[in-house]
């Protein structure tokens, strides 16, 4: 794709109200398959219609970057954040699989997407922080609406918004991938409920917890074990551990293994 075409690109996804009218005539003229062939690639590609009454993956997609240009003026990046919804089901295209049954489904389709939303990102910008965004939005676009039906429990929420590089965004990917749908209005108590943990995790973000020269000091060395340990302290302070029992924890578990 020439710097014309990225620029208009970018173009569409910042300012268009509708910007699933010029993929549509990209993909009508032919030009989706060389410009954006990940999405190409998206096209036929079918899905459970309990879920997805509105059709293929392309369809979805396109349902969903409408839904993400409602909200774009409230996302912490913009650009990123049209990008990532329409990127955010590339993985369906590998990943989905009708059976025998007739069902068809897309397990692990937010992982398998990932090199091929990095390659797609690669060939439109250098800016790695941007591509680091997308990827990661792209890796959890699913994962709030599920632990928000679920009402899932505070550690599992503040685990989620700890690995999110924009916890307030994914928010929003999640309220547009939602809504890019024709069976159901979305569910405003999804987002209430998101935004009421994300304050939770913001509280206990700014609390004491174990860190790496603690670590050191209770004689980790550099290097894996205590990288792993500092994951693991990170874990039972979401947990609600105190610093002194997630350290105790911690020292207790190295011990363990150190004998297995």
């Amino acid at each position: 794709m020439n710097e014309n075409r990225k620029g208009r690109l970018f173009a569409v996804l910042m300012h268009d109200a509708r910007p699933s009218l010029y993929f549509r005539a990209l993909l009508a003229s032919g030009e989706l398959s060389e410009d954006l062939p990940e999405l190409a690639a998206c096209v036929g590609v079918p899905q459970n219609p309990v879920y997805h009454p509105e059709g293929d993956v392309f369809e979805h997609t396109m349902l969903v970057v409408d839904c993400a240009a409602e909200l774009r003026d409230e996302a912490r990046n913009p650009l990123g954040f049209m990008l990532s919804a329409l990127t955010h089901d590339l993985g369906k295209a590998v990943a989905t699989e009708a059976r025998a049954d007739g069902k068809v489904t897309a397990y692990g389709h937010e992982v398998l997407g990932r090199p091929i939303c990095r390659a797609l990102m690669g060939r439109l910008t250098d800016d790695g922080a941007l591509i680091d965004y997308v990827e990661n939005m792209m890796w959890l676009h699913m994962r709030p609406n599920v632990l928000a039906k679920c009402r899932s429990k505070k550690k599992k929420t503040r685990r989620l918004y700890d690995l999110s590089l924009c916890p307030e965004d994914l928010i929003l990917l999640s309220r547009a991938d939602a809504s890019g749908k024709l069976d159901a209005p979305y569910d405003e108590a999804l987002e209430a409920f998101l935004r009421q943990r994300l304050e939770d995790y913001r509280r206990v973000m700014i609390q004491p917890m174990v860190t790496r020269a603690d670590l050191l000091a209770a004689g980790f060395a550099p290097g894996e074990a205590l990288d792993h340990a500092l994951a693991r302290a990170r874990q039972l302070h979401f947990s609600g551990f105190t610093p002194d029992k997630a350290l105790e924890q911690v020292l207790a578990e190295a011990k363990r293994r150190a004998r297995s």
